[in-house]
């Protein structure tokens, strides 16, 4: 019986050993196996990731995990779960209250506003000291206010016999809604004479009112004894 003791090769895994005359070659190792352990996982292949590269599944998002040719597979993925994974809703909040110093890049997530600049800042910058407070804006001058009065009579359709009480009560009530921070800088003084000023104009609207009323009431009256004269002659 003819023998051929050349044909054919061993399988290179050490379990098996078994003599194929059809071996398959790894691609991997560059070894001869038989065909059942000729597959990556069957005979154990340590070069399989050089050739068999797969894209590993992040277990929480099921998103794909970039992973190089000679990077462990396992521990990427447990550096998207630290840094990247989205499966945690708590790190989807957004933070979006910037600090407003020059240079900071700080974001918080509730605002934290300075009651004297009403700016917003991170936890850092949050007292005056650290941000350089400028203060509270500068107050609102006469005219801006004497606007807003006659602006808010408008509306509300002042009647021409307005009393006197009425009217220091909307100038106390004006300058009680004044800004905060305009109250702290001004003296008593300053306030004193910007509730006289206010008054006085309450009182000559409330004359120039009454005035355009018993100007046209007049008028009218002169209207009506003509008519009449006509009527009679």
């Amino acid at each position: 019986m003819a023998e051929f003791p050349d044909l054919g090769a061993h399988c290179a895994f050490e379990q098996c050993g078994l003599l194929d005359f059809l071996p398959a070659r790894c691609n991997a190792c560059n070894k001869e196996f038989c065909q059942t352990h000729v597959a990556y996982d069957q005979h154990e292949c340590e070069s399989a990731h050089l050739k068999d590269i797969r894209v590993p599944v992040c277990p929480l998002c099921s998103k794909p995990v970039p992973t190089g040719r000679n990077e462990n597979a396992d521990l990427k993925v447990s550096e998207h779960i630290d840094r990247d994974c989205q499966a945690d809703p708590a790190k989807k909040i957004a933070y979006k209250n910037r600090c407003s110093v020059k240079g900071c890049r700080k974001k918080e997530l509730i605002p934290i506003t300075c009651p004297d600049c009403r700016q917003n800042f991170c936890i850092t910058h949050r007292h005056t000291t650290d941000h350089k407070c400028p203060g509270p804006p500068p107050p609102q001058c006469f005219s801006r206010l004497a606007a807003e009065a006659r602006r808010t009579q408008s509306q509300k359709g002042a009647k021409p016999d307005t009393s006197s009480d009425e009217a220091l009560a909307r100038a106390l009530q004006l300058a009680m809604n004044d800004q905060e921070g305009s109250r702290a800088n001004l003296s008593p003084e300053e306030l004193d004479r910007r509730l006289a000023m206010q008054l006085q104009q309450e009182e000559n609207q409330r004359r120039n009112l009454v005035g355009s009323v018993g100007a046209a009431g007049g008028s009218n009256r002169n209207r009506r004894s003509r008519d009449n004269q006509c009527c009679v002659s």
